[in-house]
């Protein structure tokens, strides 16, 4: 299935297309039900995509454990008022979202990782490893302790970031933008003009004199070409179809059939006849083939006749 998704956006327009679909579905899930996630308590789930539900309780894990890591990355804990102060209650909502819809797009498409994968990601990376450069258990529990992960919970996430990363990458890997679009852009944001003008005001232009008609028709003689109009010609169409001139029904039977009688001899065909003839020569003697008039005459007479 991955490979099917890589398949169709496999040019640029592809993976923009695909990509925008999902991040206005991200989108539009992350929009959903955030103005009354703090005011909601009340409810069962914060939001609900495809057949997965986000609890509360879901949600405040998140919650916490994301402002804890922000808080090691800036050096003190985040008070929940500056929090949502800075928006960062409706931001990790529609990061959990999102999420959540990639996850559950991948469970539809019915993807997984193998143990095995996993584990060799797990082995491989350099956080996890001691002094002497392999893979060290203690210092991986201590680090996934200290993230508020169990090492059950730290795997399941692991499992669905590489589910997600490969629904992603299969979207947008390789994307190249058109040379034409960068050069456009380029030229939008870092193009500038250079313009260095005059003004003059009326005053400046001295007293006019009023023209004289022979300056006027002299200023028009050589700007002549300045005051014509384009050439246009009219056009009147009439068009005529076979089916408009025929009329069959305004034609009555008396007229039709003197127009007939008129052309009849160009309605008909000539009369012909076809004649088939057998010819036998059975019984006759051959005269021969020189024979004089005399001879012929002679042997006609003496030959003897039938019924004699």
């Amino acid at each position: 299935m991955l490979r099917g998704l890589h398949k169709a956006s496999s040019t640029w327009l592809g993976k923009a297309v695909m990509a925008a679909v999902m991040g206005v579905i991200a989108i539009s899930f992350a929009i959903w039900g955030i103005g009354d996630i703090f005011r909601g308590f009340g409810r069962n789930a914060v939001a609900t995509i495809g057949s997965t539900e986000i609890s509360i309780e879901q949600f405040r894990q998140f919650y916490n454990d994301r402002l804890q890591q922000l808080g090691r990355q800036v050096g003190r804990p985040i008070t929940p008022d500056e929090a949502r102060a800075r928006g960062l209650d409706r931001q990790l909502l529609a990061q959990l979202i999102a999420e959540t819809t990639i996850d559950e797009q991948a469970k539809q498409l019915r993807l997984g990782i193998d143990n095995a994968e996993i584990a060799k990601r797990i082995t491989s990376d350099p956080s996890f490893r001691g002094p002497n450069g392999q893979f060290d258990r203690q210092r991986f529990e201590q680090i996934i302790r200290q993230a508020g992960f169990t090492e059950s919970r730290f795997i399941e996430e692991q499992r669905r970031s590489m589910l997600r990363r490969q629904l992603g990458q299969s979207v947008t890997s390789d994307l190249k933008v058109p040379a034409t679009a960068l050069a456009a852009l380029n030229q939008y944001q870092n193009e500038k003009r250079a313009i260095e003008f005059v003004v003059l005001e009326a005053a400046q232009a001295g007293d006019i004199p009023v023209p004289t008609p022979e300056v006027l028709s002299k200023y028009f003689e050589e700007r002549k070409t300045l005051f014509r109009a384009p050439e246009y010609r009219n056009i009147t169409l009439l068009f005529v179809a076979p089916a408009d001139l025929a009329k069959p029904d305004a034609v009555s039977d008396a007229d039709a059939r003197a127009y007939f009688e008129q052309r009849k001899d160009s309605f008909g065909k000539p009369e012909k006849r076809e004649v088939r003839q057998i010819s036998s020569s059975k019984g006759r003697r051959k005269p021969p083939r020189h024979e004089s008039a005399s001879q012929r005459a002679r042997r006609l007479t003496t030959s003897p006749r039938k019924g004699s």
